[in-house]
Parts: structure tokens; sequence; C-alpha cells
């Protein structure tokens, strides 16, 4: 409940890992490598202290990272790679204390994004039982694609609750700009759907552009990569924070110096009353992750396996002519009357609904 005697003034956040980051640039510039060496400072804690979900697998050659891909590799799982997510950040929430994990990063967007709206084509598909839904705009009134947003930031906000940073990756392309007066310049921003990079873009605290640099010295071609705090008009970047640079050299301990100077600057440059503000807000946080796990927890959905015992439950206590009519329902609910390889949540929990009203 709101009292508005007693708000108090905001004080910035003092800890790296509550801040949602956008990385992006071209291919092979260390977009997953800046998490994997991030992941590796004393902000952050070390490898068992982040966790890279893969949507693509782009971290082969990070040894010993912490990453778990989307879809996994079990061929028996043969849930969507949507489902999959869901059921991981419902494990991220409910084991929050057990789980070692203070940051998060997605690899790629475009994959995850991808994957959230096969869910919600196949799920509109069958809640409306409309066989012509086989593309996002096939739902109608332009729907489809509010869902989709809806689900990511749903789930990121999820994680966001339970306490975890974010770190989003995804590549570069060059977009034509036309101005009002007619003219147009390219404009170097990420390889998203437009809604989609508005629901990106918008979530996040740092939009950091990695960039390749090239130039002849000496008739040899050098090559010097940075991190881009600061759009120049040509290039998609930005901060919360007004005392940041325009680009530094890439280096994950300039990159965090960076942060830490950023912060610093909005406390008036005062270290001690920042030190205090990590100390109080570390606190704060734990106190938060607690109350919302706990509500999470508490107000959580069955899993598939728990619909399926309860639905098998319910069937033994049919004789053959409930058991005929609820086929028949299944049928028609869900496209197929073998509930064990329903692969939706909602199949589910409509065949529990059918099996409850047919058991009277």
């Amino acid at each position: 409940m709101i009292n508005v005697l007693n708000i108090q003034p905001n004080l910035p956040k003092a800890l790296i890992y509550e801040y949602i980051f956008l990385v992006y640039g071209v291919g092979k510039a260390g977009k997953s490598s800046l998490f994997y060496k991030l992941a590796q400072t004393e902000y952050i804690g070390g490898l068992d202290k982040a966790l890279l979900i893969a949507f693509e697998k782009g971290y082969k050659a990070l040894h010993g990272i912490h990453a778990v891909p989307v879809p996994n590799d079990d061929p028996e799982d043969k849930r969507d790679s949507w489902v999959q997510f869901q059921d991981l950040v419902t494990q991220l929430v409910e084991h929050r204390k057990a789980v070692s994990y203070r940051m998060l990063a997605f690899d790629t967007l475009d994959y995850m994004y991808k994957y959230a709206t096969e869910y919600i084509i196949k799920r509109e598909r069958i809640a409306r039982k409309d066989a012509k839904i086989k593309q996002i705009n096939d739902i109608p009134w332009g729907q489809g694609h509010a869902m989709v947003e809806e689900e990511v930031d749903k789930q990121i906000k999820r994680l966001v609750n339970a306490g975890y940073g974010i770190f989003m990756i995804t590549h570069d392309k060059e977009k034509k700009i036309e101005t009002k007066s007619g003219q147009s310049y390219d404009k170097t921003t990420v390889t998203l759907p437009e809604r989609a990079k508005n629901l990106f873009v918008n979530m996040s605290d740092f939009i950091l552009y990695i960039s390749i640099d090239k130039e002849v010295v000496s008739g040899n071609v050098k090559e010097t990569r940075y991190i881009h705090f600061r759009s120049d008009g040509d290039i998609e970047a930005g901060s919360r924070f007004e005392n940041v640079p325009n680009k530094i050299e890439y280096d994950v301990d300039l990159m965090v110096e960076t942060f830490e100077n950023a912060v610093l600057s909005s406390y008036k440059n005062d270290a001690s009353a920042m030190k205090k503000a990590k100390v109080e807000q570390e606190k704060q946080l734990e106190v938060r992750i607690e109350e919302y796990v706990s509500d999470e927890v508490e107000g959580a959905e069955k899993t598939s396996e728990q619909y399926i015992e309860e639905i098998s439950l319910m069937i033994t206590k049919m004789d053959a002519e409930q058991q005929t009519e609820l086929k028949k329902q299944f049928k028609e609910a869900n496209g197929s009357i073998n509930y064990k390889k329903y692969t939706e949540i909602e199949q589910l929990q409509r065949a529990s609904e059918i099996a409850t009203q047919i058991l009277g």
C-alpha cells in the first residue's frame, strides 16, 4: 500500500546484478566471452555464480562456464523449447536459495523470441481450435504479437524479481533511418523485429555495442575492439547513467570500472555512501528474494507430472461410459486422447477440468 507520508528519496542501485544489460555486436566480437569474463570478476564472484542460458550454443570454447541449452540435449524430452525454458525459470525461482547464480545470460535474444513466438502460435491454435493459425499474424486483431511480448516479459520479470541480474545477447544489423526532411542514414542496431527490439531495449538499463575497428598500421591491418556505452548517432547504445564515456576498449576490468564510476558519480562521488548503500541493498535484496520466492512457490502452478498423475487417478474412478465421454472431450479440446503426450500445461489444465466435470 502506498503511503505518501513515507516516501523516501531514491538511492541508485550499487550492485551490478540489479541491472539488466543488453549486449550486441558483430559476429565473434566477444559478446558471450564478455559475460564469461564478467562472471570471473569479484563483482559476480566466479563462474559458479553465473549461468548462460543458451538458446544458441555459442559457449563451446568457454572453459568452465555454467551453461544450459534450450532446447536441452535429452532426446526423451519432447516438450517445446519455450516450455522447457518456462520449466527452467520455475526451477531457478523456486530453488533460488539453493543455487549459487547471481547473473543469467540469454544467448541469443533472437532465438529466445523465436521460441516464445512458436509457443504462442501453438497455444492459440489449440485453445481456439483453429488449425489455420500457423503464423503469429494469423491470431486475430494483432493479439499474437502482444501475447508474445507479454509472455517473454513475464518470464524475465520472474527472474528479476527472484534477484537475478540479466545479461542479454544479440547480434547487430544496419538499419536505414528516414528523417522527417526526407533524408536517410544508416544506423547500427539490434537484429530483432521492431516490437521485440522495443521490448528488450525498454527493459534494459545498459545497452552496450561491441565493435571491431580496423586501421592500417605500417602496412598491417590492426583490429581494436570497443565497448560503446553511448550512441554517437550511428549506433544504438546508452544507459541510465549520465557519467559514462562514449566508448572504452574491450576489457572486462575496464567495463566494471566504468560501471563503478557511473554509480559513484550518481552518489556525488561519495565512496563511503556508495559502500554503505551496497551493504544495505544486499540485505534488502535478500529480503525481497525471500518474499517473492515464498509467494511464487505458494502460488505455483502444478507441473505436467502432477497433472498427469491427477488425471490418471480420476480415470481409475470412472466407469466405461464416463471414459468414453472423456476421450471424446479430450479429442475435441486438445486434438488427442493421449493426455500423457500433451506438451502444453494449458492442455493438461483443460484435461483436468474435463475429467473433474465428468466425475461430477
